[in-house]
């Protein structure tokens, strides 16, 4: 971290002191250092500025400081409503328009998008893979026997394994469903987050199809499981009617699952599945601004509106009739009143506030009306800041901090001089929002009477990012160095690639490979996590490290990724224990299991001599009449000493202790 530099440390008497004291190296002739010279006037002079300069130069406001920040691509982050889920419990269909408003713990939330429930449909599942027993499970039974554990396309995923869901009654044409899905994910090694789906190179492809009377129709979905690899939400719609029909003697209204690529590191196992769970978000929208076709959408007893049409002449909006509008300005009707911001006066620097709280910046946008053209509005454009306004600028800035609506000073940007209305604005509780599931909901629509369950812990609400807050996180971007230089820092890369779950990795010291062809290569072993522990580095494992390691090697470093190379052990021993031990054959076992478990990483040396003095030394042991181990895979080798060497890229299995006692 750069240290903390003061530029104002010198007065006036030591800058003129400092020098006077140079006029000797620099121009001998000059001898007079009187006050009565000119030239010492002149000094004192610049001396005089060199203070006054210093001194403003280290008076720095919240404002450079912001501009420092931006320098290095860091830009205070603003309020963030928070998201939850919830559950309707209903029997029947229900459509719940966007915008939905729920009361959760005295807070309000909305559902972000349209969304469609189509009830309890939910009947059957069908397991059915390309080589084994079918499986059928009955959804009632979650209620008899607990959760369930579902793996869709069997503990060992293949290519071409179906999964099929048995539906009680059709899904509607054209209408959006979300199918959630949350896999169990207990595991020995987590799967790194992903934060950008469209860099990620999947694990498996799921084809979805439903079946139309005459064929199965594809379903192009939004997987936010990215294929069965995380819990998310399945969202579809289909454009033909379902046909009813029977799969493994199961009737009813089915959604096939096809397996067509398989590169799975775990099989899936779902242990929750419903077509009944709706996401919301924790804001109050008193406005929205879309186009006409939105209008179905919002159309409500508590809704006003107003209507504009574009006119491409003057680049602006005008009143209008809802039938020539092509923009409409949704408001909830105790808002409408509070539309009209302010009236501007044609100052600079004009500062209006938002007499309710916790204003989301990104929703917020305005309309400034001709003061020319009566019924003429332009839309003016929000901005970080006035840096880069012009006088001609229609631009203004939302200030989180203050809630409040700041514009120019008529040469960084424009002054309005006429009426300011809002058309969007929404309100968040920010960090309030982020509640614990459970919570009891009251749903603030006119909807038919359903229970609601609280399902998920709110998550992501924030506050507007103080200053300091800011700094902190531009030190730990400055200190999370994401080049890739060192050995270290490419193990630390693999072992973070998004979306897989990785063991172990090393790079090799290419000094011992023959092949060698450029100077500067990377040798990369890397051991994805399995759960038999033998998993090899499969082409989407390879892809997305090289996708992660290319963007931030070397220019002229190549780089190669190997698959570790399982070399199965097995120690043999005979030996004499005392005779009141009655279970010393597990005690030695363990032992043995407890020594191979630390010889962690790749190409380790199994030391005959440390073996046989970690068997030695247990108190049941009196005398070991023999010890052996067998190693078998890949390259390994062994020295005078017994002792077993595995290869560069070897990784060691124990797989069996057999160990024969004498008393």
């Amino acid at each position: 971290m750069l240290p903390e530099i003061s530029l104002d440390t010198i007065g006036f008497e030591e800058i003129v002191k400092k020098a006077r004291s140079q006029i000797a190296e620099i121009y001998p002739q000059w001898t007079d250092y009187n006050y009565h010279d000119p030239g010492i006037t002149i000094l004192e002079l610049f001396a005089f500025l060199k203070e006054a300069q210093q001194f403003y130069i280290d008076q720095t406001n919240d404002s450079m400081r912001k501009k420092f920040l931006q320098l290095i691509g860091v830009v205070p982050m603003s309020r963030h409503a928070a998201q939850t889920t919830i559950k309707l419990l209903s029997e029947q269909p229900i459509t719940i328009p966007v915008g939905t408003k729920f009361t959760i713990n005295g807070l309000c939330y909305e559902n972000k998008e349209l969304a469609h429930i189509p009830g309890d449909i939910l009947q059957d599942a069908i397991v059915k893979p390309k080589h084994g027993d079918v499986f059928c499970f009955h959804f009632d039974h979650t209620e008899k026997h607990g959760n369930m554990v579902l793996y869709p396309f069997g503990k060992n995923t293949e290519s071409g394994n179906q999964f099929f869901l048995a539906l009680k009654k059709p899904l509607e044409k054209e209408k959006n469903y979300r199918l959630s899905i949350a896999l169990d994910d207990h595991y020995g090694v987590e799967r790194n987050p992903i934060t950008d789906p469209s860099s990620f190179v999947p694990l498996s492809h799921v084809q979805i199809t439903y079946f139309d009377g005459t064929k199965d129709v594809e379903i192009l979905a939004k997987d936010e499981t990215l294929g069965f690899i995380r819990s998310g939400d399945i969202t579809f719609s289909i454009s033909n009617d379902m046909a009813y029909t029977s799969e493994e003697k199961i009737d009813g209204y089915f959604l096939k699952f096809t397996l067509t690529r398989d590169e799975f590191d775990v099989s899936p196992a779902i242990i929750e599945i419903s077509f009944q769970d709706i996401p919301l978000v924790q804001k109050d929208t008193k406005a929205t601004f879309g186009d006409m076709k939105q209008a179905k959408i919002w159309k409500k007893d508590n809704i006003l509106s107003d209507y504009y049409a574009w006119n491409q002449e003057n680049g602006c909006y005008i009143e209008s009739t809802p039938e020539a509008a092509t923009k409409v300005a949704f408001y909830e009707r105790d808002f409408y009143g509070q539309r009209i911001l302010a009236y501007g006066n044609g100052l600079p620097n004009q500062r209006y506030e938002i007499k309710q709280k916790g204003l989301l910046a990104d929703s917020f946008e305005i309309l400034v009306s001709s003061m020319r053209n009566e019924g003429y509005f332009r839309q003016w454009i929000k901005v970080a800041d006035f840096d880069a306004s012009g006088p001609d600028d229609w631009h203004y800035v939302v200030d989180e901090e203050s809630n409040c609506i700041l514009f120019g000073d008529g040469i960084r940007g424009r002054m309005p001089e006429s009426e300011i209305r809002i058309v969007s604005c929404s309100f968040s509780a920010g960090n309030d929002g982020n509640i614990k599931a459970g919570q009891k909901i009251e749903i603030i629509a006119d909807l038919p009477a359903v229970d609601a369950e609280h399902i998920q812990d709110a998550w992501g609400g924030r506050e507007p990012e103080e200053l300091a807050e800011s700094f902190a996180r531009a030190r730990k971007i400055l200190h999370d160095d994401e080049r890739a230089i060192s050995a270290g820092d490419y193990e630390r890369l693999v072992m973070e690639t998004p979306g897989l779950r990785i063991w172990d990795c090393k790079v090799l010291d290419a000094s011992g490979f023959h092949d060698v062809q450029y100077g500067n290569e990377v040798r990369i072993v890397v051991r994805p996590f399995s759960e038999n522990g033998y998993a090899p580095l499969s082409d989407a494992y390879q892809k997305n490290i090289y996708h992660r390691l290319m963007e931030r090697r070397l220019i002229g470093t190549s780089i190669k990724l190997y698959s570790p190379v399982y070399i199965e052990a097995a120690v043999y021993t005979e030996l004499r224990i005392k005779p009141q031990y009655l279970h010393a054959e597990k005690s030695v076992e363990n032992a043995v299991r407890q020594f191979f478990a630390n010889l962690k990483g790749f190409g380790p040396t199994i030391s005959y001599s440390a073996l046989f003095a970690c068997i030695d030394g247990l108190e049941e042991v009196l005398e070991i009449y023999m010890l052996y181990v067998d190693a078998r895979g890949g390259r390994i080798s062994r020295n005078k000493n017994g002792d077993v060497m595995l290869p560069p890229l070897g990784v060691l299995l124990l797989k069996k202790v057999d160990c024969i006692v004498i008393r």
